[in-house]
C-alpha cells in the first residue's frame, strides 16, 4: 500500500496551476500581439497609400478631360454665324487672338438659344450693320492664370464692342492677369467672355471668368492653314513677342483669317506629389514630384473661312 501523499507538495503544485501566466509567457504573448498591430498597421498604411495614389491620378485625369473637352467644344464652334449677312467692312473675326498658349474665338453661341439670342444682338444691330448675330459675350477666350498670381500678362483685342449699335470702328480690349508663359505651374484654366459693361474692358474686369479645370502644367496650340503649314512656325514658349496675337495689323489678321486647323496640347498635374515617384522627363524640381496626364488633338472647325451671303440689292 503506497504511502499518502505529501500535503505540502500537493499545495505547491496546486499553486503553480492556479498562477496562470509566467512572465515570460506574458512578454511572448505581447510580442506576437505587437507584431500583428505593426502587419496591420503596415499594411493598412499601403493601402491608404494605393488608393491616395489612385484616387490622385484618377481626379487629375478626370480634371484634363473635362478642360480638354470644353475647349474642343468651343472651338469647334468657330466662326460660326459670325458675318450672317456677309458683310466685307465687318471688323469681326472667327479667331479673334491667336496666341501659342491661348486663343480667342468669335461665335454665334446661342443661336439655339430661344431667350439669349436676341439679347444684346438686336439692341447692337441698326447701325452700320442690319444683322448682329453675336455679343460681347460671345467673344470666348480660354487662357490659364495662377488662382493666387502672379500673372503678368495680358491680351489686347482689337473688337468692336463699345458702341449701341454698333458702328464697325474697333476698339482696345485687355483681357488681362493670365499666365501665357508656363514656367510656374500648376494653373487652372478658364473660359472668359467678354463683358457687357463696356465700361469694364480693360484689365481682369474685361472678361467675366469661369474656371473650367485646375492644376494645369501647360496648355499650347499650333494653327495650321488649308495646305498645312504652321501659322505660328516659331512657337516659342517661353516668351509671346513671337505669337500672331490679337491686334488688327494687316499680317497679324491675314495670320488668323487663314487659320483651318487647330491642334491641341493640355497637360494636367495631379493634386498632390507622389512621394516614391521622380517624373524623368521634368528637370523642373516644383513639378518632378507630380504625375502628369496629357491630352493632345486637333480640331477643324467647319465655320472657318465661311460667311455669310451678302443681301442682293433691291431693283
Amino acid at each position: 500500500m503506497s504511502a499518502p501523499a505529501d500535503p505540502t507538495v500537493r499545495r505547491r503544485a496546486s499553486r503553480r496551476s492556479s498562477s496562470g501566466l509566467t512572465l515570460i509567457e506574458m512578454l511572448l504573448a505581447m510580442a506576437i500581439l505587437l507584431f500583428a498591430v505593426t502587419a496591420t498597421l503596415i499594411v493598412y498604411d499601403e493601402s491608404w497609400r494605393f488608393f491616395k495614389k489612385g484616387r490622385n491620378v484618377v481626379e487629375q485625369q478626370q480634371g484634363v478631360r473635362i478642360g480638354f473637352d470644353h475647349l474642343v467644344q468651343d472651338l469647334r464652334m468657330a466662326g460660326f454665324n459670325h458675318n450672317p449677312d456677309g458683310d466685307a467692312a465687318r471688323p469681326d473675326e472667327q479667331i479673334e487672338a491667336a496666341f501659342d498658349t491661348a486663343i480667342v474665338i468669335r461665335a454665334d453661341f446661342d443661336a439655339r438659344d430661344a431667350t439669349r439670342r436676341d439679347t444684346p444682338e438686336l439692341s447692337l444691330a441698326g447701325g452700320s450693320f442690319d444683322s448682329v448675330s453675336t455679343g460681347n459675350d460671345e467673344i470666348v477666350v480660354y487662357a490659364l492664370a495662377k488662382p493666387n498670381g502672379p500673372n503678368s500678362h495680358s491680351i489686347p483685342l482689337d473688337v468692336d464692342v463699345v458702341d449701341t449699335p454698333r458702328d464697325g470702328i474697333t476698339e482696345t480690349v485687355t483681357v488681362g492677369v493670365l499666365s501665357l508663359v508656363h514656367d510656374n505651374p500648376p494653373y487652372n484654366l478658364y473660359r472668359i467672355t467678354l463683358s457687357g459693361d463696356s465700361t469694364a474692358l480693360q484689365g481682369s474686369r474685361a472678361g467675366v471668368r469661369t474656371l473650367v479645370t485646375e492644376n494645369v502644367m501647360s496648355m499650347s496650340f499650333r494653327y495650321y492653314d488649308s495646305t498645312g503649314r504652321q501659322v505660328n512656325s516659331s512657337f516659342n514658349l517661353a516668351t509671346v513677342a513671337d505669337d500672331i496675337g490679337g491686334l488688327d495689323t494687316a499680317t497679324a489678321a491675314a495670320r488668323r483669317s487663314s487659320i483651318r486647323r487647330i491642334e491641341i496640347d493640355l497637360v494636367g498635374l495631379t493634386r498632390d506629389p507622389d512621394p516614391t515617384w521622380l517624373d524623368p522627363q521634368d528637370t523642373n524640381p516644383a513639378t518632378r514630384a507630380f504625375r502628369k496626364f496629357r491630352l493632345r488633338g486637333e480640331v477643324t472647325p467647319r465655320n472657318l473661312g465661311l460667311t455669310g451671303v451678302p443681301d442682293l440689292p433691291v431693283m
